[in-house]
């Protein structure tokens, strides 16, 4: 293996598993109340995700940053030094821009370092899709794949990582410009629920909504069934913004309706969490082809 995998923290995967995989993890920012975090640090844990909702809770300002250049260039010069190759596998480039300043770094590097190969894949993901296409990427380079095969089969596949998500409050999505002022006063109002999904260009966008908590819910765990293939042999994420009983909810649900091989339930990190905000539930899983 003369290569590195690098993906960054909006996949969020866990550091106990990229540490024990060889992934290395470049970490966005978010800001709390004026006040910039690093998404991924030694002691993230369930308290410390759960103080962030909580704050979130009593109105406390939160926003997010991209990878910058400076960034790409120390972390992807590092590697190159040690006479190693990199692919790196980024956020969703309709999501953020950090797939750009990646591509500009990877284009300038090689110059320095003609002798070394970088590819960088825009995943069209957001958090656990990508690490579950983190997850096939290792076992594909541990069973002696090389990098062009693995991106090959990334172009392939990555469309086929299926997204849903639903929200608990609307403001958040509000406060990042997904729905209007007015949809969410009256969708508040009336109890609506969105259904939201990833698309072909990796955007969030909604496409359905539900009068109820549990009915939206349960609207996931339907379309789950509906769209997912061979889940036999599945493993699905489910993520949550510090509602873990809705989580152990939809995860039964899951297991019952798909008969999934097993479901990986985890807190959402600030990254998405950020713009989602607590009581958020998301999914994600591989189908025939996402809506658009």
């Amino acid at each position: 293996m003369s290569f590195d995998i690098i993906t960054d923290s909006a996949s969020n995967l866990p550091k106990s598993y990229a540490e024990k995989n060889n992934v290395g993890i470049i970490s966005l920012k978010y800001t709390l109340e004026g006040e910039e975090y690093d998404s991924y640090v030694e002691n993230e844990n369930d308290d410390s995700l759960k103080s962030f909702y909580a704050r979130m809770e009593e109105k406390a300002s939160t926003s997010t940053s991209n990878i910058n250049a400076a960034t790409f260039e120390e972390r992807f010069t590092e590697v190159l030094e040690k006479g190693r190759d990199i692919l790196y596998i980024s956020f969703s480039s309709g999501l953020s821009s950090s797939y750009s300043f990646a591509e500009i770094t990877a284009a300038q590097l090689k110059e320095k370092y003609p002798d070394r190969k970088i590819i960088v894949v825009d995943s069209l993901c957001v958090t656990y899709a990508l690490g579950l296409l983190i997850h096939h990427v290792v076992k594909m380079r541990d069973d002696g794949g090389t990098m062009e095969e693995i991106r090959d089969w990334l172009e392939d596949n990555k469309k086929k990582m299926i997204h849903l998500f639903t929200v608990n409050d609307l403001v958040y999505l509000k406060r990042g410009g997904r729905i209007s002022p007015a949809t969410a006063l009256v969708g508040t109002l009336l109890g609506v629920k969105p259904v939201m999904h990833v698309t072909n260009e990796g955007k969030l966008e909604k496409y359905d909504k539900i009068k109820g908590r549990k009915k939206s819910l349960s609207a996931l765990v339907d379309k789950l069934a509906e769209m997912i293939e061979e889940p036999a042999g599945q493993i699905v994420a489910l993520v949550h913004g510090d509602c873990e009983d809705d989580a152990q909810y939809v995860k039964k649900q899951i297991m019952e309706k798909a008969g999934v091989k097993d479901v990986i339930l985890d807190y959402l990190t600030p990254i998405i969490g950020a713009h989602s905000g607590p009581g958020t539930i998301a999914m994600f899983f591989m189908g025939g082809e996402r809506m658009n």
